[in-house]
């Protein structure tokens, strides 16, 4: 997504708007941590146990039995113990469910006994996230598992909670192995999310048959399947006029307008043209076919007009209203007859993106004329969300969901600087849509930006539940209860000080552009290194500690050398690019390694 990538990477506009915000939401972040309690004696004070068992009054079916392992495994990597080793003071989680007692994926956590703790749900997936909730609430060290103390009725308000995966340009999710995006599938879906999307781009291939494009179709179905597996849903995402390489030149579609924003590879199909639609609808069905038969059966299917895609034709234009939106309805009737019951999600990503041409409005009345034949509408921008949504009801009265940036915005390479955690940017936009939307899509290029993803995920599930609560659960869970508060303040000082920037020369990084004013790098950095000696090799060896430690590394050692890698930047940059697998990345999400 060439000009996404260009429009992050140098807009200005985007940094004015980063210096100033972030001030007030500082200040709005700070009154927040003062109505949560630390941690106390309390914490220390809880049962430890090194055996878990599980109890169930029915036959566990395949998800609840997977949710079980992933405990497990989840367990043995924290402490290095085996709980499944029997024990008289084993705790015992008894799992219950009871069909149509709670609204879907809901639960209910109980502690009913000395060593026994209850989690009711009315289904499968209820138990996933209730499962994932205790984990999430209990402290785990050399010395056991201890529970969470948390209790009640937990029932998720969005019910779209979906993760889109960037599979390209060699980053993570496409070139790292297999078993290492199962297991942070499965990690993210105790977190909530129920739905997983992707995009196969088709513009680097031949045609659906081409070695290289069902390579790509093997390592996406896996990916899918793998969501599936975590009790999630499948997304399939389409530019709704892509096309391969080999696409026939005169069929091409001309440049969309606001080309500095809305890119193109050269490649895509006019459907004005004679041949054109009959053409993309043969892609379509080829490319769902070619996923049927992996085994793969989409749930949804989100229909893309902009990043790449678009023509700027006199038949088309404008797009978002005209092409798109006949093209579309053309591609969703494809799409129910090849898969009933799939679900139809109409992206307007980048309508009227500068200027006003009319698509918003031209969308409004064309599902004013004619009942909607989509199911959702999702919208977002790479800043604020579309103004015309603010001000407007959602065309047809679809439910909306959101596509929120946490990869790309203001730092290049993508992830090039370990973790990039926004608390106060992702409370700021979601305090604008949270009444809006039915849920939403966060945007993903890798690991790196984990915490965002688990920030959005609670969003979706409570939508009032503050950035920082949600942050401070997170770090207790993933490093430590007892330094939390350490942490949560370096998360901080990292957030205000995000903007680094590589510069390259005949492709080598040669100087990393630092923001001019320092927000406490020094402050972050120290207080994370005083919290590495504190942490269990386990812990710090982690690669979710790795990527907030060297993040703070960075921001510190630049500033000492004016921006220009000394040896600690060089060395943490290495380590960056081994973690994502980045062999042969794209300079995009490739750590500036020389």
């Amino acid at each position: 997504m060439n000009n996404r990538r260009e429009f992050l990477k140098k807009g200005a506009i985007a940094g004015m708007v980063l210096s100033g915000v972030t001030a007030a939401n500082h200040h709005l972040f700070a009154q927040d941590q003062g109505s949560v309690q630390s941690p106390g004696n309390s914490i220390l004070m809880r049962n430890s146990y090194h055996s878990v068992s599980f109890d169930m009054t029915q036959s566990p079916g395949i998800l609840t039995s997977r949710t079980i392992n992933i405990f497990y495994r989840i367990l043995k990597e924290r402490t290095g113990l085996d709980f499944l080793i029997k024990s008289d003071q084993a705790l015992t989680i008894k799992l219950n469910i009871v069909a149509q007692s709670m609204p879907p994926e809901a639960f209910r956590i109980e502690k009913t006994g000395e060593r026994l703790i209850s989690i009711t749900a009315s289904d499968p997936n209820g138990i996933l996230y209730g499962v994932g909730k205790l984990l999430h609430t209990s402290i785990f060290n050399h010395s056991g598992f201890s529970p969470g103390t948390w209790e009640g009725l937990s029932v998720p308000e969005k019910l779209q909670r979906n993760i889109y995966f960037a599979t390209h340009f060699h980053n993570f999710y496409h070139t790292a192995p297999v078993d290492k995006v199962t297991r942070y599938i499965e990690e993210l879906a105790l977190w909530g999310y129920n739905n997983i999307e992707v995009w196969f781009d088709m513009h680097g291939f031949e045609g659906i048959n081409d070695p290289k494009a069902v390579a790509m179709t093997d390592r996406l179905a896996l990916i899918l399947r793998a969501g599936k597996d975590a009790g999630m849903k499948i997304t399939l995402c389409m530019l709704a006029n892509e096309g391969y390489n080999s696409s026939p030149v005169e069929l091409r579609a001309k440049p969309p307008k606001q080309i500095r924003l809305r890119g193109r590879y050269g490649v895509e199909i006019c459907p004005s043209q004679p041949g054109g639609t009959a053409l993309i609808l043969k892609q379509v069905e080829e490319e769902l076919n070619a996923f049927n038969s992996r085994g793969v059966m989409v749930d949804f299917l989100v229909l893309w007009p902009y990043d790449q895609g678009g023509c700027g034709c006199d038949r088309c234009t404008p797009w978002g209203s005209n092409g798109y939106l006949k093209l579309s309805k053309k591609i969703g009737e494809l799409a129910r007859n090849k898969v009933p019951g799939i679900k139809i999600i109409l992206s307007t990503w980048l309508f009227d993106c500068v200027e006003d041409e009319g698509e918003w409005v031209g969308l409004a009345k064309a599902f004013s004329a004619e009942k909607p034949w989509v199911d959702y509408i999702q919208a977002d921008s790479h800043e604020r969300f579309p103004r015309y949504l603010i001000n407007n009801p959602v065309p047809g009265n679809l439910p909306l969901l959101n596509f929120p940036e946490i990869s790309m915005w203001e730092s290049w390479p993508w992830g090039g600087f370990g973790a990039n955690p926004l608390p106060q940017r992702s409370q700021r936009l979601w305090d604008e849509v949270k009444d809006k939307v039915a849920g939403g899509a966060p945007y993903s290029e890798g690991i790196f930006e984990d915490i965002n993803k688990v920030i959005y995920s609670q969003f979706y599930w409570t939508r009032d539940r503050s950035a920082y609560q949600i942050v401070r659960e997170y770090v207790a869970f993933e490093f430590s209860h007892e330094h939390a508060d350490d942490i949560v303040q370096a998360i901080g000082i990292l957030e205000r000080n995000h903007g680094l920037k590589a510069a390259y020369k005949s492709g080598t990084p040669v100087k990393i552009n630092v923001p001019i004013v320092d927000h406490g790098a020094k402050k972050a950095y120290e207080l994370l290194k005083a919290v590495d000696k504190n942490l269990a090799d386990i812990t710090k060896k982690g690669w979710r500690w790795r990527i907030l430690l060297l993040r703070a590394m960075f921001d510190y050692e630049l500033r000492q050398t004016n921006g220009v890698p000394n040896k600690a930047a060089e060395d943490g940059f290495r380590e960056l690019y081994l973690m994502y697998h980045a062999e042969q990345a794209d300079q995009s999400v490739r750590p500036p390694v020389k």
